[in-house]
């Protein structure tokens, strides 16, 4: 059986045969939010700098590289779909998988995966971060510290927790196409729980600042939406199970 290493790198190769309608994405993506991003960070300040602090830049192209990181980021969300699915019809071809998902499940998943991906990052920006942006702001300020943050760090900060948020809101429907599509068992879920949940705890603290709240924000709900995606793949597994035994029992009773 391949290792791990092995399928990746099958998979980068098929993938290198992509680039051209990826990158011709992800660039249409950079371009047009960047024209877009100045009311956006000006929305982010007033809708989540909490009041009394103060917003600076430390360099002349601080605000400019912010903006391309944001815009490149942006680029590679919209790019990820179209990876996704070349990355899937790789491992179709490589497993052999003959009897994928019906096209009005993939239909009804896609509607799941960009409902819970806008409800997660909605959590995130209208919810969570002006209680945790407010919380960490009064905090230092009630030992008599002032808070002046950098744009640069304050818009990562807003833009990571959002999106791993989101992305959050996104593994059960991660979970259920694996499962459904015959690409994982359960049972392996199930057995590889512990590295895993270790695993997002791990992602959480790489890409969230270096703090211990941000990184229980986003590793507690990466960790609790593994399980459910588990629960919704084992209830619809035994749903499926039980209305194929019912269909081969009404065929066989019809037979006789």
């Amino acid at each position: 059986m391949a290792s791990i290493s092995e399928e990746l790198g099958y998979i980068t190769e098929s993938l290198k045969k992509k680039l051209i309608p990826i990158f011709a994405v992800l660039f249409s993506g950079f371009l047009v939010s960047f024209r877009l991003l100045d009311p956006v960070l000006l929305k982010m300040k007033e809708d989540l700098l909490p009041e009394g602090a103060t917003l600076i830049y430390i360099s002349p192209v601080e605000v400019l590289m912010l903006k391309v990181k944001l815009a490149l980021t942006i680029g590679i969300i919209l790019a990820v779909p179209l990876i996704v699915h070349y990355a899937y019809k790789t491992l179709k071809i490589r497993f052999g998988i003959r009897n994928p998902m019906k096209r009005s499940d993939l239909i009804i998943l896609l509607s799941s995966a960009i409902f819970l991906f806008i409800l997660g990052i909605s959590y995130s920006y209208f919810l969570m971060l002006p209680l945790v942006l407010d919380f960490l702001y009064k905090d230092p300020t009630a030992i008599g510290l002032t808070a002046t943050w950098t744009i640069y760090e304050f818009t990562s900060f807003v833009v990571n927790i959002t999106l791993l948020l989101g992305i959050s809101f996104e593994v059960p429907i991660f979970i259920v196409f694996a499962v459904r599509s015959g690409l994982v068992q359960i049972a392996t879920l199930k057995e590889y729980r512990r590295y895993v949940i270790v695993a997002m705890f791990v992602l959480a603290a790489i890409f969230t600042p270096p703090d211990v709240v941000s990184q229980l924000i986003v590793g507690f709900p990466l960790v609790i939406f593994y399980e459910i995606g588990i629960l919704i793949s084992s209830v619809l597994t035994k749903r499926l199970s039980t209305s194929k035994s019912k269909l081969l029992t009404l065929r066989a009773y019809n037979k006789h």
